[in-house]
């Protein structure tokens, strides 16, 4: 062997590339991309006509903004100054007001007070929209709402209109009067004209009257209500919210802060009700006993006259009257702890409380239990609805109240205990009193006694009197804490984006086709250029041949001034460097499987070495189904297989062909069995007698992939051209040649990209000629005719 030659074999398997996974070749994809350039432009045009059709025909979507602030309280404790501590905060818990806003019970009296689940549809060509401000009606539901249910609307004229079933309804309509109650399929409906609205445009045109469930409608825009404070440390909170309807969203906004304005003051009102009807209650029982005791003490005092003792018996009275009327304040406490018990122990304890400050209880601590539980009563009562039944966040809170509650009882009976001790020490002053009283003459200590029951009555009755004239001034004078700062405004239409839509189309309508190409040339398995081959094995690149698209197979003599034929004189020039430029040398021709165009690649280059002088011999190495013969018009009565079977010389089975110096041994009859005959030591005869007379033989040998022949011609070859076809041969066989290559199975080797149709970027070929040739290999295999060559099906 050539010491040249074994030094470049070194080197390449010295350089054994690596095993390759997964793989894209992006100037493959890149190449492909231009070529179709038409499936990129189609889908192009597809995003974009759906970005346009979006963006004209999506709901517009407006963010509606307001604000409000939550005034504190004028007199505030130094601990009240932390930032809504709603521990210390007796008034208010700051921390619950954006959930407050966001309940369904709150949100719900919006819905139905201004009837937000009542909606006005106009069919469009694709899209129904709303018509909220326009239409010159309005819709009042004036009965439990059970389901959801629609109805088709027509104005007739100025004072009626008509329901249906639907807009398109021709049967079972029914005809009303404007601003009548009517009862319509189970439901209590009243429409009105909205005044200063023409109606007459309206006339004729449909409509749908759609009815939502107040529960479902509240949660929509419980959903959609965004709640924040405006900063740390604020009172101010930011309310948002998007639709597709900035006016109807701004009047719900409108609705919801004054409807939660309306929720503070009936909290704060409800405590002095509450001390109202306490007082009541009790005035009503002592204005009888003052009744019954004032008419005793008229008759008294008519029917006798006795001499007062000035002296004595005033001074025992007022002694008595002062002591009385501290027993009476205890005496008012304990039914204030009656009633406080009674309410705990009640089945219904969610409702408000009367406040201890309203029956002159001074305690800090139990008015701090007592407000405390009254704002979680006022949180649990805003949240309880149906689905929250089961949520932590609700149990959590029912049990911080019956927390309370159990800590309000112990504080109850603390204040019982020493209350009780100073009623005691009451009760001894005025029993002592009495008893001096006793000595007195029996007439002054009846009258005295009358005296004294009028005095303490009337006391506790000035007493209510006057904290239930406390109580009806802190009702009149209050006023909510929410004062609205910046009114609902709507913004610009944040949805759709075309701007956004067009460049999103854009980029999909460019990377959706790249994306397709690469996973063509991810699944795509065949050899496609130089690259692969290069990236697949390490045996060296011999050079490229490209489409044929006549009917030749015998280019270089047809056509000898094509790209063709130059593309076997550039192979012919890279085999005389693989040896040296040197005569008496032997090659062979191979490939993985059949149609690669081996035998298309052996009579062209064995045709351009004898037209350049050299005596070559063309041997058809294919003795199973030898047909190499047939491209020049010769017969196959003998060949090779006679030869090695020792029935002829080699001057017997050499041919001549129209080709000066090119001659051929074709395969010959098929014999039994070719492999043996190929191992005899007549194969190493016939090329010894070959070399004698000719410059160069060729091997045109079977499939590697098909039958061993190739592996038992390669030991007397000085190289071998091993052919693979463009996007028809297997990557999978190129990393087989690459193991027989490393394990000495076959040396000397070189690889000929065939049948090149794809050129250019990635493709490893320039050429400005359209390539290939589609040469077979029979074993069953059908040779049909195109516009383009010849192929197998």
């Amino acid at each position: 062997m050539d010491p040249n030659l074994k030094a470049n074999q070194d080197f390449w398997k010295a350089n054994e590339p690596a095993s390759q996974g997964f793989s894209i070749d992006f100037k493959r994809v890149s190449y492909r991309s231009l070529r179709y350039w038409y499936v990129v432009i189609g889908i192009l045009a597809v995003s974009l006509t759906f970005a346009w059709y979006k963006t004209r025909y999506a709901t517009r979507i407006y963010p509606v903004s307001a604000s409000i602030i939550i005034r504190e309280r004028e007199e505030i404790s130094g601990g009240e100054l932390l930032y809504k501590n709603a521990i210390v905060d007796p008034y208010r818990n700051y921390l619950n007001e954006p959930y407050i806003l966001k309940s369904i019970p709150l949100i719900k009296r919006v819905v139905e007070n201004h009837h937000f689940q009542v909606s006005f549809l106009e069919e469009g060509y694709v899209t129904s929209s709303e018509i909220y401000e326009q239409l010159p009606v309005d819709c009042e539901v004036l009965s439990a709402v059970q389901n959801g249910v629609s109805f088709g609307f027509v104005v007739l004229d100025q004072e009626h209109y008509q329901l249906g079933n639907s807009a398109e309804d021709q049967g079972g309509v029914s005809k009303f009067r404007f601003n009548d109650s009517i009862f319509f399929r189970g439901m209590s409906l009243r429409i009105t004209r909205v005044v200063n609205r023409n109606i007459e445009k309206w006339f004729g045109r449909k409509y749908q009257l759609n009815i939502g469930l107040p529960e479902r409608i509240s949660e929509s825009y419980s959903g959609r209500l965004q709640v924040s404070w405006a900063e740390q440390g604020a009172g101010v909170m930011n309310l948002s919210m998007s639709g597709p309807n900035p006016k109807k969203d701004i009047d719900f906004l409108i609705a919801l802060v004054d409807e939660y304005q309306r929720y503070d003051l009936e909290k704060k009102n409800l405590a002095a009700e509450r001390t109202i009807t306490f007082i009541n209650r009790q005035l009503d029982e002592i204005s009888d006993s003052l009744q019954l005791v004032s008419g005793i003490m008229q008759k008294y005092n008519r029917e006798l006259s006795v001499q007062e003792n000035q002296g004595q018996a005033q001074l025992l009275f007022e002694k008595l009257s002062d002591l009385e009327k501290q027993k009476l304040e205890f005496d008012l406490k304990s039914k204030y702890y009656a009633y406080i018990e009674d309410y705990l122990s009640s089945t219904d304890s969610l409702n408000q409380v009367l406040l201890p400050a309203a029956m002159g209880i001074t305690d800090p601590i139990l008015n701090g239990l007592v407000t405390r539980m009254i704002e979680l009563q006022a949180t649990v009562r805003l949240n309880r609805t149906k689905s929250n039944i089961e949520n932590p966040l609700y149990q959590n809170s029912v049990k911080q109240v019956l927390r309370t509650q159990q800590d309000i009882l112990e504080g109850i009976r603390s204040q019982r205990a020493t209350d009780g001790i100073r009623t005691a020490s009451l009760k001894n002053q005025i029993q002592l009193l009495e008893k001096q009283l006793r000595l007195l003459p029996v007439t002054e200590q009846e009258k005295l006694e009358i005296r004294r029951n009028y005095t303490l009555l009337e006391n506790l009755y000035v007493f209510l009197l006057q904290k239930r004239s406390e109580a009806a001034i802190s009702k009149a004078a209050n006023t909510s804490d929410i004062v609205p700062i910046n009114s609902p405004v709507a913004g610009g239409a944040t949805s759709p984006r075309p701007f956004q839509n067009y460049v999103i189309a854009l980029v999909v309508g460019i990377v959706l086709p790249i994306i397709l190409f690469v996973l063509l040339e991810i699944l795509n398995n065949r050899v496609q250029s130089r690259e692969d081959i290069h990236k697949y094995t390490s045996i060296p690149f011999m050079g490229g041949i490209g489409h044929n698209d006549t009917d030749l197979s015998l280019v270089v003599k047809g056509k000898p001034k094509s790209g063709i034929s130059e593309s076997f004189r550039a192979l012919r020039s890279n085999l005389n460097f693989f040896v040296q430029n040197q005569t008496g040398k032997v090659f062979m021709i191979t490939s993985s499987i059949s149609g690669e165009g081996k035998t298309f690649t052996t009579i062209n280059l064995a045709s351009v070495f004898a037209l350049s002088g050299r005596k070559t011999l063309i041997v058809g190495a294919d003795m199973r189904r030898p047909k190499i013969f047939s491209d020049f018009g010769l017969s196959n009565d003998k060949g090779l297989s006679t030869y090695l079977s020792g029935m002829h010389r080699l001057e017997e089975v050499i041919q001549q062909t129209e080709i000066p110096n090119l001659f051929l041994v074709s395969g010959g009859p098929v014999p039994p069995n070719p492999s043996e005959l190929l191992m005899t030591e007549r194969l190493n005869q016939f090329k010894g007698e070959a070399l004698s007379q000719f410059d160069y033989v060729i091997f045109d040998t079977p499939p590697l992939a098909l039958v061993t022949d190739a592996f038992v011609i390669s030991n007397q070859v000085d190289h071998t051209v091993f052919v693979v076809r463009q996007n028809y041969t297997s990557r999978d066989f190129l990393k087989s040649i690459q193991d027989y290559y490393a394990e000495g199975k076959l040396k000397n080797m070189s690889v000929l990209l065939n049948d090149i149709v794809k050129s250019g970027l990635g493709y490893g070929y320039g050429y400005g000629y359209q390539y290939g040739y589609s040469y077979q290999y029979g074993y069953g295999i059908r040779k049909r005719k195109s516009g383009s060559g010849y192929y197998e099906e």
